[in-house]
């Protein structure tokens, strides 16, 4: 082989290994876009991917998941997403669909690997036992979907929010696992601690006005059956904000628990005929007030507002 034919192709080699390592490193340094449906599910998502993805929200904590009207913007976040992140139980059934299909991104469909359902494992209360329609109000035809205000269900939207980023990206598949441990090992701590501060109120009965307390209640063993909406969407008749009357005032219970988009009117006229009783509104999901930053924040802040609106009412 002569020297020019040799210097040639090494030349070649230079220059490809040049091109290689330019199109690895830009591999490497891009990250993943992932887009959630609720505040509480970027929180929780960024916990997981850490550096490694740009993750993005669509509402706020004072938003009504249940009906949201679409923004341009949405259609521009979700048409780049690599990754879509929901509640999932037709909680988002008005908004995310439509979305999805006008993006015109196959990879946030249901049933791609960019599509995540952060319900999956996760125990479902209050499945119907009977056939519903619409008469029956803005019911949910697979449960209550409100499960991330437990910190339990939080773990479990945290790994299947892992598993999606490592199906998308499984070359940072060990570094969303060491994210997601740590922030598993948190709640669970969180957990403990709420629970130990919640034992003098275990049985302690609230109202609601709408139907969204009861995963707080379940883990943190409290009671939350009584609802004002006499059915979910509907406003309630004076008739029936009677019969809730009546039955506070003979079980004595004096909270009633409601998220702050909701219209305080009815909860203000019940808790007018019902003497020495408060009306208390929590954050529900982070940013839901000024003070619930994180997941961590509104949990406490939801717990504490609980105990002291029992021992106000005492």
């Amino acid at each position: 082989m002569s020297q020019t034919v040799w210097k040639n192709q090494f030349s070649k080699r230079i220059v490809l290994s040049f091109i290689l390592s330019i199109f690895f490193n830009q591999t490497l340094l891009a990250k993943v876009s992932l887009v959630s449906s609720l505040p509480d599910i970027k929180y929780i998502a960024e916990q997981v991917a850490g550096d490694r993805a740009e993750v993005s929200g669509m509402i706020r904590g004072t938003d009504d998941p249940h009906f949201v009207m679409t923004r341009p913007d949405f259609l521009v976040k979700l048409s780049e997403a690599d990754v879509l992140c929901v509640i999932g139980l037709d909680l988002e059934i008005g908004w995310i669909p439509y979305l999805q299909q006008q993006s015109r991104n196959i990879k946030i469909q249901k049933g791609q690997p960019g599509y995540c359902d952060t319900s999956f494992g996760v125990k479902i209360l209050g499945e119907p036992t009977v056939m519903m329609d619409r008469s029956m109000g803005d019911m949910h035809i697979y449960g209550n979907p409100h499960y991330w205000n437990d910190p339990i269900n939080a773990i479990q939207m945290a790994q299947n929010i892992k598993n999606a980023l490592t199906r998308v990206d499984p070359l940072n598949g060990e570094y969303y696992e060491g994210n997601f441990n740590i922030f598993k090992k948190r709640l669970i701590q969180l957990t403990k601690e709420e629970m130990k501060k919640m034992e003098p109120y275990f049985g302690l009965k609230v109202a609601v006005f709408h139907d969204q307390f009861v995963y707080l209640a379940a883990r943190f063993k409290f009671n939350a059956n009584l609802t004002i909406e006499e059915r979910p969407g509907v406003p309630p008749s004076v008739r029936y904000m009677d019969q809730v009357i009546s039955y506070m005032t003979a079980e004595k219970i004096k909270i009633i628990l409601i998220g702050p988009y909701h219209n305080p009117k009815y909860a203000e006229y019940v808790s007018s005929k019902v003497p020495g009783s408060v009306v208390v509104t929590l954050p529900v999901s982070v940013g839901g007030s000024p003070e619930a930053l994180t997941y961590e924040d509104t949990l406490r802040l939801m717990l504490q507002k609980i105990r002291d609106a029992s021992d106000k009412t005492k």
